[in-house]
């Protein structure tokens, strides 16, 4: 009996130093708390000297979405981006993708599109200076046919006077509206784009529990964050939200980011067991009758990781970014962001080790 109790003893030293395996099942009750839905509200914002455009995002040609000149049409038509994230300390900060919370736009894109549309209204002024040539040459014309000589080289037109005026008066004002619409294309033609203009992201963002109701984007703002920094390391796709508040809701469960997590992330083996909380689709999956619900995926680690990232077989889609990945401890050891074009069943984490180095 008494090696009996020192066994006990000894295997609840050895769960305390290295911590014990638990189900999957336990894993998902355990943390899926500290796992939250994440919307991302934006537009940019086109400025050149004094001039302000508008828009949402680039649609699969690449081009603009929703461009305005008008703010308040562009608030009203803002891109929406759900995610993933995870609570790393009581302060309410949460983990996620820097994808998720500031999605770039390429600015050779926009240069590009801004330019097509300005020679686009530079050909349509042509198309219009056209016509009024068109138009002031028949006037000429007809006024010209109206001309008769007499005799003794008098020339007389058969128009009235009235005629006569109404048409002076429209070959003057088509004179006039060609020089307007020069000057126009003109102008146009000088503000052709290098790259003088600025394009900034304009975000708002809000979250949403595990088993909360979510029907429309007010309902992420009960819950506001604010961005407090993103990674500027191109290999390590992250960024840190906190909500407003400044502190972590009681009974949200905190995920450790430490010296444990780093030395078991560096030691993860092929066919390893791996799992994932996350919002695969956003809103659209994790609806139900009980609220929004998180997804409990699994698989296994299928290439050995190089320090830059993590391949698992773990299924995972659009809105999964940003999940924590954990061994069958439930110690994180990577953050997804991201999976292979074809396939939902091979993706990428971030190694622990990084993330650690950002939190830094």
């Amino acid at each position: 009996m008494k090696y009996y109790h020192y066994l006990i003893a000894l295997i609840g030293m050895m769960c305390l130093v290295t911590g014990c395996k638990k189900t999957p099942q336990q894993i998902f009750s355990e943390q899926k708390s500290g796992v939250v839905l994440i919307c991302n509200k934006f537009y940019y914002e086109i400025t050149l000297n004094d001039t302000h455009f508008y828009f949402s995002g680039l649609d699969e040609d690449g081009d603009f979405s929703n461009l305005t000149a008008d703010l308040s049409e562009i608030r009203q038509n803002a891109g929406v981006l759900n995610g993933t994230g995870f609570f790393i300390d009581n302060k309410g900060s949460i983990l996620t993708n820097r994808h998720v919370v500031a999605p770039e736009v390429d600015k050779a894109t926009v240069r590009k599109n801004m330019n097509a549309i300005i020679m686009g209204y530079a050909q349509y002024i042509e198309v219009l200076q056209d016509s009024m040539n068109q138009r002031y040459q028949a006037l000429q014309a007809y006024a010209q046919d109206q001309v008769y000589t007499d005799y003794d080289g008098n020339s007389y037109t058969s128009m009235s006077q009235e005629e006569y005026f109404t048409i002076n008066s429209e070959l003057e004002s088509l004179k006039e509206q060609y020089r307007q619409a020069q000057q126009i294309k003109q102008q146009l033609q000088e503000n052709i784009l290098n790259y003088n203009f600025d394009v900034k992201l304009h975000s708002q963002f809000g979250i949403a529990y595990d088993g909360s109701s979510v029907a429309s984007w007010d309902d992420f703002m009960k819950t506001p964050c604010t961005l407090k920094r993103v990674s500027q390391d191109a290999n390590s796709d992250l960024a840190l939200l906190q909500l407003d508040r400044g502190v972590t809701p009681d009974g949200k469960y905190i995920f450790t980011i430490d010296e444990t997590n780093i030395k078991v992330g560096d030691k993860l083996e092929i066919n390893q067991p791996l799992y994932m909380i996350g919002y695969n689709h956003g809103v659209t999956l994790a609806q139900t009758t009980s609220g929004i619900s998180a997804q409990f995926t699994s698989g296994t680690v299928t290439q050995q990781p190089d320090g830059n990232r993590v391949m698992y077989s773990i299924p995972a889609m659009q809105g999964s970014s940003g999940s924590p990945v954990v061994d069958d401890h439930g110690r994180v050891v990577a953050v997804n962001f991201a999976g292979t074009n074809g396939s939902d069943n091979f993706n990428f984490g971030i190694p622990v080790l990084r993330v650690a180095t950002f939190l830094k």
